[in-house]
């Protein structure tokens, strides 16, 4: 197994990627970015600094719709363990990993299209609906591919609502009812 956090054109091929040893500046990764990256991840709740718990639960919701979910920190930073927390908070994380769980037939079926068709696990809005051009610009969020599951991060502290553009005339339903 390979992980690496330093990558080139085809890297896909030898192992999996992540972001590097991040800060706690929140996880807006340039998905569109990385999207030929079948095994991405990001250190969730952030390799150095300590996040307040919201920050923290904002970025396991991140990480656990990354194919490769990894929580990693710096040894001289505080535990981020989710037993540790609150709990309230400790609940909120129990829910987002239970999530993932509960959506790993969605993984391993997107991993066998990949390993079988070599399409990328997550597309971003213009792949996604080329002919949609107003959506051309937009890459903070994506699909996972077979599932077509859109997954919007929100990562500003505080925030109760975000925008989300819905591309062409499809129909959309909430995951969660």
């Amino acid at each position: 197994f390979i992980l690496t956090c330093t990558f080139y054109v085809s890297s896909q091929h030898f192992g999996a990627m992540w972001t590097g040893d991040n800060h706690i500046l929140p996880p807006l990764l340039p998905i569109t970015s990385f999207l030929t990256i079948h095994l991405l991840t990001a250190n969730v709740g952030s390799f150095f600094g300590n996040p307040e718990p919201e920050m923290l639960v904002r970025w396991y919701i991140v990480g656990s719709f990354l194919p490769f979910f990894h929580a990693h920190v710096h040894i001289n930073m505080k535990c981020q363990e989710p037993y540790l927390l609150e709990e309230l908070y400790k609940s909120l994380l129990r829910d987002i990993l239970r999530l993932r769980h509960s959506m790993l037939p969605v993984w391993y079926t997107a991993f066998r299209e990949t390993d079988e068709n070599g399409v990328s696990i997550l597309g971003p809005q213009y792949v996604m609906f080329s002919e949609d051009e107003a959506g051309f610009g937009i890459n903070d969020w994506c699909y996972i591919r077979l599932s077509r599951l859109l997954v919007k991060p929100v990562m500003q502290k505080g925030a109760k609502e975000v925008f989300v553009y819905i591309a062409e005339d499809q129909v959309y339903y909430d995951y969660f009812t």
